[in-house]
């Protein structure tokens, strides 16, 4: 695959899966901990920014699911909580987000299961972070591909829309107002003014 450094944590048990990691030999990267769960490393300073991505063998609601008896909306709460209380957001992806599939008696089930997060500060530091979902090769799991370039410097002012706000009362209220203020105004006028009313 062209990359000189790497660390292998080998399937445990029959039919368990293996995790790799790879870098460029140029990035600074410090091996905190592996088990057959997780690998978890220190690129450079990790004071604040946090990237996870890998199985996590969970969705956060049912448009990550196809097939299958659908789930109830309580089901959801875990892991949608784990994230809001450690700030995590969904880099953005390409290609075919639905990372697992598997046969559920008489169902053919596809789901979500490998997603790429980080937290506010990791995403402003490397702005341009994506992940990439490959095609179905000798596993039941897509690979997933997490793309960053270390060297970009965070943009000052990001604004980061915190998706647990949308069912806030309020901000619905300062959205409605910001959005029909004017209704000649193109859609980047009515999203840049929705930006400012939630910012302040």
């Amino acid at each position: 695959m062209g990359y000189a450094a790497h660390t292998l944590v080998s399937p445990q048990g029959h039919g368990g899966g293996d995790l790799a990691l790879f870098w460029k030999q140029e990035i600074e990267m410090e091996m905190l901990h592996t088990c057959k769960n997780f690998i978890d490393t220190k690129v450079g300073d990790r004071t604040d920014p946090w990237l996870l991505t890998g199985d996590f063998n969970e969705i956060i609601d049912a448009s990550e699911k196809k097939g299958g008896p659908p789930r109830p909306e309580g089901s959801f709460v875990d892991f949608r909580t784990f994230m809001s209380e450690c700030d995590l957001y969904d880099l953005r992806y390409s290609e075919n987000f639905l990372s697992w599939r598997g046969q559920r008696n008489e169902h053919l089930v596809r789901c979500r299961l490998d997603r790429a997060m980080s937290n506010s500060t990791w995403a402003e530091e490397y702005p341009t972070g994506k992940c990439e979902y490959l095609k179905f090769e000798g596993s039941d799991h897509r690979p997933i591909i997490t793309i960053f370039d270390p060297l970009r410097k965070r943009k000052k002012g990001l604004f980061r829309y915190d998706r647990w706000l949308r069912t806030n009362e309020e901000v619905q209220r300062l959205v409605f107002k910001a959005w029909n203020t004017r209704a000649t105004d193109t859609v980047d006028q009515k999203v840049t003014r929705c930006r400012s009313a939630i910012i302040k």
